[in-house]
């Protein structure tokens, strides 16, 4: 079996309740993974992808750092 590594975005950083932003971050390996499955690539792993949230306006006054 050949295997193969493809490149893709490894961090990626939302503001708190961003829902569109979480979406287009997943949109984003869905885009990567449909492109090489129509190559011919099976999927077999992946590693983890760390996704921060920044705190709103307010929330950086009182404290509140990414999470």
């Amino acid at each position: 079996m050949q295997y193969k590594t493809v490149a893709a975005p490894i961090e990626f950083h939302v503001k708190t309740g961003d829902a569109n932003g979480i979406n287009m971050a997943c949109q984003s390996y869905a885009d990567i993974l449909q492109k090489e499955a129509n190559d011919g690539w099976e999927f077999v792993s992946i590693q983890q992808i760390p996704v921060t949230e920044n705190p709103g306006c307010l929330q950086g006054l009182f404290g509140k750092h990414e999470q």
